[in-house]
């Protein structure tokens, strides 16, 4: 059995510094074999658009870090090179924002397994740079179990809301994405999906703490990509930065 669920949250705003993260959330169908009592849990994956608008903040920096090159991709304009010569990008002509918007949409699609197609709508000819950073069949749990469900154990970040009634715990997959695995309690699917917003996610996400966790939960595959985009234009003699951020996910089972 396969279930392809789909799900974008973009947003436009001017970056203040401040850690910010763009949740996305399914929901693991309740028909799926066999039956258990998880078998309402939500997922949810968060992309952190501060660190992807730190990366391009940093290309201006010679002794900057450069991000693992399996992490994140760097599309960056053919006028502009990064100050530290170690940092890997790929050279992109956002002057023709039709062939730039090809470019892009067939690299997400190929590093996604073909899950995730045309994922960038158009680009402006004043956009600078394109931080992108994808996730490809990343398998959850990542062994063990049968086909469907999977044995969750050792040491993850959790925590436990009685008021709503879930347990939460914590998948990282590198610096710039992580998951959210939501198991509500008996009944409480209906409320426990209405609270998880992107502003009440990143406060239960803040309040986890380490713990020993031993759980069976549904085996889930995830293709995700999140992106940072940036326009520069020229205002009075000085450069405005506008920085669009969005992200997608695609689901299987198992």
């Amino acid at each position: 059995m396969r279930i392809l669920l789909f799900l974008c949250v973009g947003a436009s705003l001017v970056h203040l510094g401040v850690q910010d993260y763009s949740f996305m959330t399914v929901t693991i169908p309740k028909n799926m074999p066999p039956k258990n009592p998880n078998d309402y849990s939500l997922l949810a994956v968060g992309v952190n658009l501060d660190k992807l608008n730190s990366v391009y903040e940093n290309l201006e920096e010679t002794d900057s870090t450069p991000p693992p090159a399996d992490a994140v991709t760097i599309f960056l304009s053919t006028l502009k090179s990064p100050a530290n010569e170690k940092t890997i990008v790929i050279s992109t002509d956002f002057n023709n924002p039709t062939a730039a918007k090809t470019k892009l949409n067939n690299y997400v699609t190929q590093h996604t397994s073909g899950k995730i197609k045309n994922f960038y709508s158009d680009f402006e000819q004043t956009t600078e740079a394109v931080i992108l950073s994808c996730a490809d069949k990343w398998k959850i749990p990542v062994s063990g179990g049968n086909s469907y469900m999977v044995q969750l154990t050792g040491e993850y970040n959790t925590m436990t809301n009685k008021e709503i009634g879930f347990t939460m715990i914590e998948i990282p997959k590198n610096q710039f994405m992580t998951l959210l695995y939501i198991i509500p309690d008996e009944g409480k699917l209906a409320s426990v999906r209405a609270a998880a917003n992107k502003m009440n996610l990143a406060l239960w996400k803040n309040s986890m703490t380490r713990q020993v966790v031993n759980l069976t939960v549904f085996r889930a595959t995830l293709y995700v990509c999140g992106t940072m985009i940036a326009d520069v234009t020229e205002v009075d003699d000085h450069q405005l930065i506008k920085y669009k951020q969005a992200s997608r996910m695609s689901v299987t089972y198992p």
